[in-house]
């Protein structure tokens, strides 16, 4: 199922590199989890597979069928599609809203262009992306729940960072790795403010 943003074929399937294994290290160092986790962004099913072998549930989603089927694919392969499910839709629109998930974890096209490919085009600033996956996030969050996520140093991250708080999120940067000389991947870490205790 599709909404907002047309499934598509077009654009080819997007393949781990650096920023793909720094997320999957963020996720091996969270975990171990209880509960339902998810992937916006399925792409080569890396992150979903690291996903799959801490959480009890597991739902991956992408604008790309081609990358839905191999995602698909390989959780068969691993033999965890039991636990899989994998979405071809835009973010998490297709899925209800609520706590769903304890962990949600993205690797969002970050680099500050427009009308490039949709694989690496983040936007006018290279957040415009990565925020509309977050507040789509927050929509499906456990009340205490994790997203975490990729920015790059090109974008204006501290912008995305100030937007993340200002939407209750509690932010922090859990890793800045160097990927070239003028650019450094940054792995973010966001959970949701516990609420205030009410005084009796």
């Amino acid at each position: 199922m599709c909404t907002g943003v047309r499934c598509s074929e077009e654009h080819g399937l997007y393949e781990p590199g650096e920023d793909t294994m720094l997320l999957a290290r963020g996720v091996e160092l969270i975990a171990p989890l209880s509960g339902a986790s998810c992937e916006i962004g399925c792409g080569s099913g890396l992150i979903t597979l690291t996903l799959s072998t801490h959480g009890e549930k597991v739902v991956a989603t992408d604008l790309s069928y081609r990358a839905v089927a191999t995602t698909w694919a390989k959780a068969r392969r691993r033999g965890v599609d039991w636990k899989v499910d994998v979405v071809c839709c835009d973010r998490l629109e297709a899925l209800r809203e609520g706590e769903l998930f304890k962990l949600i974890a993205f690797n969002p096209p970050y680099l500050p262009l427009e009308e490039e490919d949709i694989r690496w085009s983040g936007g006018a600033e290279g957040i415009e992306v990565p925020l509309s996956f977050l507040e789509s996030a927050l929509k499906r969050l456990a009340a205490d729940g994790i997203v975490l996520f990729l920015l790059s140093s090109l974008s204006n991250w501290r912008k995305a960072l100030q937007r993340a708080r200002s939407l209750g999120l509690v932010v922090s940067i859990l890793r800045a790795e160097g990927v070239g000389l003028y650019e450094d991947l940054l792995l973010v870490l966001a959970a949701r403010r516990p609420a205030p205790k009410a005084k009796l």
